[in-house]
């Protein structure tokens, strides 16, 4: 039997709940919105995953049990809304923190989906949407279609998707150490994240197969007949 719902120290995921917050709150700023905008962005970046997860898994969002989860958005809320330009100087900085998050967030939600007795790919898709989802929902809330995080562009749900397997693989699959699958799962994020960004690394790009197989089957075709022609013209 897997053990109970991985949490992080308190800490931790509040880092994290700060650095998705001030990226929906710096996101609101860029695009002319006023305060309760500002902070309804810094809501679903900072506390989206983490509520979906919950909900899910049919227990109160963890958000809404503490009320620091609340008190650390509404700050990072004011700070990119009042102070955006000394938020923007510290882009490598949140760049680095919103990475952890992901991972943390990532690896959290596969664990939750494992101890709730979830089979492995529905752990593993809990994983991914804990990951992503304050940023999806962002970007549903203004009018991003498709949503920023599901575009081309260095890999974000990838990453994610990645780190949930490799954990639920290693705990569930392999029965390695819940901390040592963590640490490696959120090592794995943090490098697809990294190098992609340094690389200029963008997902895959989908690419209609059907004129190639088709091709294919029209040349086969056309050899057989030749077969069958010059068989004919022997006998």
């Amino acid at each position: 039997m897997i053990g109970a719902v991985l949490q992080p120290p308190l800490w931790i995921e509040l880092s994290a709940v700060i650095a998705g917050a001030l990226a929906g709150a710096l996101f609101g700023q860029k695009r002319g919105l006023d305060v309760i905008g500002i902070l309804a962005l810094a809501l679903v970046s900072g506390l989206g995953g983490g509520i979906l997860r919950d909900v899910l898994l049919s227990r109160i969002p963890l958000a809404l049990q503490d009320p620091w989860y609340l008190w650390v958005v509404a700050a990072a809320a004011l700070l990119g809304a009042f102070f955006a330009q000394v938020v923007n100087r510290l882009r490598f900085g949140l760049l680095l923190v919103d990475a952890v998050s992901l991972a943390l967030f990532s690896v959290i939600g596969a664990q939750g989906g494992l101890s709730a007795g979830l089979p492995i790919p529905a752990a593993i898709l809990l994983g991914t949407i804990t990951g992503v989802g304050g940023s999806v929902l962002r970007d549903v809330l203004v009018g991003e279609a498709p949503p920023r995080m599901l575009r081309r562009g260095p890999p974000y749900a990838p990453a994610a998707f990645l780190g949930a397997a490799l954990y639920v693989g290693l705990v569930a699959g392999l029965d390695v150490r819940k901390v040592v699958a963590q640490l490696l799962a959120v090592v794995l994020i943090l490098l697809v994240r990294g190098v992609a960004q340094w690389r200029g690394w963008e997902s895959l790009e989908p690419r209609d197969l059907t004129p190639s197989v088709l091709r294919d089957k029209r040349e086969d075709e056309a050899r057989w007949d030749r077969r069958d022609h010059e068989g004919g013209d022997a006998s």
